[in-house]
């Protein structure tokens, strides 16, 4: 089986609402979507969400070069050639993860196509759904109360909530949600190296009876020493998130024992292939995993919730990027949510089918940066 074909679609898929985190506030879906074919006709997809805060990488230069790796490097590639393809990735494409991550899972497509085989069942298949959660953006604490109200109503029973502006504003939000909404469900909060070390320690020991299932990220993705003095005196568990991209940013984090999860999105480590390594990594190391995203597609949905649901060492996943967007390029197949639960519509690869018309509808004809 050989690559016949590739082609690169930059897309920007509007969300219904506007979502704040600590450092931006995101109205769409930036993705670009990498299409491979094979000679005997089978098409493979991938999908590179490149966010300068969380992957390293500025839109129009990951575009840029997964472009050019395409053109240049997979026609005539076999799929199968893993080592091969995974060296010539790390040579040409090791400062861009998303780039690399959208060649790597369009890759798995194509290999679990020919074989029969799901990703989630090449890569462990350890279980079949995964409880879900739905994440609550920067908004005033009536706000935050009413859309958690909301997303329970609609089966989620895992909320997060996004903090880091505010330590004293953030604790009552935290506080106001437990008391208008009570203990039904678990709460996780992100700060997207929002506080200081200080900040953060006083921040998260003044929740400690807030039944506050973990936090991500509190400081700087830089500081593994503050990261590391936070875990030491926190009540509650500690995620590594932006500190963590590839197996080279764990080694360290993981000699501090800086926190005690990480989370693992594609999009930082380079595709499934990334992923498992990180994943197994922490499970030698005695760490827990979660499985994350970006605001993407169902495309990298799917291939996130495949190696959440491939591996016994993923605890936690936080797969709702697709959720809120005005609209779907998956025609069928893929992850899905029903009642408190992800799981996938599966079949061969990925198991899904995009669909091409809407990939030229929701062309991105700008890549410049969000500001």
């Amino acid at each position: 089986m050989r690559i016949v074909g590739a082609a690169v679609y930059p897309v920007r898929l509007p969300k219904r609402t506007a979502f704040q985190v600590a450092y931006a506030t995101r109205t769409a879906c930036r993705s670009a979507l990498l299409r491979l074919e094979t000679e005997d006709g089978r098409v493979g997809w991938g999908e590179a969400v490149p966010v300068a805060e969380v992957t390293g990488e500025r839109r129009a230069g990951a575009y840029a070069q997964l472009e050019r790796f395409a053109r240049e490097r997979l026609p005539g590639a076999d799929p199968f050639a893993r080592e091969e393809l995974s060296v010539l990735l790390r040579q040409e494409l090791g400062a861009w993860p998303s780039a690399r991550c959208a060649v790597d899972t369009a890759l798995w497509d194509l290999r679990g196509q020919a074989l029969g085989l799901s990703l989630r069942q090449l890569l462990g298949g350890a279980r079949t759904t995964f409880r879900a959660s739905c994440s609550l953006g920067i908004k005033d604490t009536a706000a935050t109360v009413a859309e958690g109200r909301a997303l329970l109503a609609k089966g989620f029973r895992d909320l997060k909530m996004k903090i880091g502006l505010d330590p004293k504003a953030d604790a009552a939000r935290v506080k106001a949600l437990r008391a208008e909404l009570g203990r039904g469900f678990r709460l996780y909060l992100d700060a997207n190296q929002g506080y200081t070390a200080r900040e953060a320690i006083a921040f998260l020991q003044g929740l400690a009876e807030e039944g506050v299932e973990l936090v991500e990220q509190p400081v700087p993705a830089g500081d593994l020493e503050g990261l590391a003095e936070v875990s030491r005196h926190s009540p509650i568990p500690v995620v590594a998130d932006e500190a963590v991209k590839g197996p080279e940013t764990l080694v360290p984090l993981l000699a501090r024992q800086a926190a005690h999860f990480i989370n693992v999105k594609l999009a930082k480590c380079g595709g499934p292939s990334g992923a498992e390594t990180l994943v197994r990594m922490a499970e030698a190391a005695g760490m827990g995993a979660m499985v994350g995203c970006m605001i993407e597609s169902r495309v990298g949905i799917t291939a996130g919730l495949s190696v959440a649901l491939a591996l016994n060492n993923v605890r936690y996943i936080d797969l709702d990027g697709a959720f809120d967007l005005a609209d779907d390029l998956v025609a069928a197949g893929g992850a899905q949510f029903e009642c408190g639960e992800q799981f996938l519509v599966e079949g061969p690869g990925l198991g899904l089918t995009v669909d091409e018309e809407k990939l030229a509808r929701y062309r991105d004809e700008g890549p410049e940066e969000d500001q």
